[in-house]
């Protein structure tokens, strides 16, 4: 039983939980760590809370008092686990080769901050079959905490990879746009390369000129100016998968 904030424990989950290492992920919850357990995340740390229990494959299991468990949960209700497990990023190469094969666009995340959406684009992203997100600069990690609960553990599913926009180069693809775009029912955007959201504050940062985006719009009624960029995409993605799967 661990009690004290100063283990090296405590010390580490409450510093992973706030900001993850390379090569680390924070999960919290036991539908997150039995997600990363059925994909066999390697789990280098369980840590249950005093009177739960959770079976686990772990290099080390602790228990942790319940005062102890609530300090360091990043949750208004703690679920009663925590565990470090070990992730790797790919290369946008690998990315492109699992959209190619699985005919999918690549799902391109363009500086959207809020780790909340980041996690729900993701979840929405692998509930619709696309196989890669690329990570552009300025947005939030996909490997965080609050975006891993938000994915329900989704992220550990799809291959997710870091890039920027001149990786694109000679790519054909769509972007979410609020107003600007063509509809989505008169856009073929199954058939582009690559499908962007963006920023709900500053829209789309790119591309470079070696690529070319079109835009792309969810048509809305006159009184509402923007969807939340986490429902666009939800939107846009199982339009994708309808499209790929007729």
């Amino acid at each position: 039983m661990i009690t004290s904030s100063d283990n090296p424990t405590s010390r580490r989950l409450r510093q992973l939980a706030s900001e993850r290492e390379p090569g680390t992920v924070f999960l919290e919850g036991p539908r997150v760590v039995r997600e990363a357990q059925a994909l066999g995340v390697d789990l280098e740390l369980v840590a249950v809370r005093e009177g739960d229990s959770f079976e686990a494959s772990a290099a080390q299991t602790v228990t942790l008092s319940r005062s102890l468990f609530r300090s360091l949960s990043q949750t208004v209700t703690p679920q009663g686990v925590f565990a470090i497990g070990k992730v790797s990023e790919r290369s946008f190469r690998e990315a492109r080769v699992a959209a190619q094969r699985a005919g999918w666009p690549l799902v391109v995340l363009d500086g959207v901050q809020d780790p909340g959406n980041v996690g729900t684009i993701i979840r929405s992203a692998v509930a619709a079959g696309a196989p890669a997100v690329v990570i552009l600069p300025r947005t939030a990690d996909p490997f965080g905490p609050k975006a891993v609960r938000a994915s329900a553990g989704q992220v550990l599913r799809v291959v997710i990879a870091r890039a920027s926009w001149g990786d694109f180069a000679g790519l054909r693809g769509m972007g979410a746009s609020s107003r600007e775009g063509v509809p989505y029912q008169e856009s073929a955007i199954e058939a582009g390369d690559f499908l962007v959201f963006g920023s709900e504050v500053h829209g789309l940062s790119g591309p470079e000129p070696s690529a070319s985006m079109d835009l792309v719009t969810v048509p809305m009624s006159d009184h509402v100016e923007s969807l939340n960029v986490g429902a666009a995409a939800a939107v846009l993605l199982f339009e994708v998968r309808r499209r790929l799967t007729a």
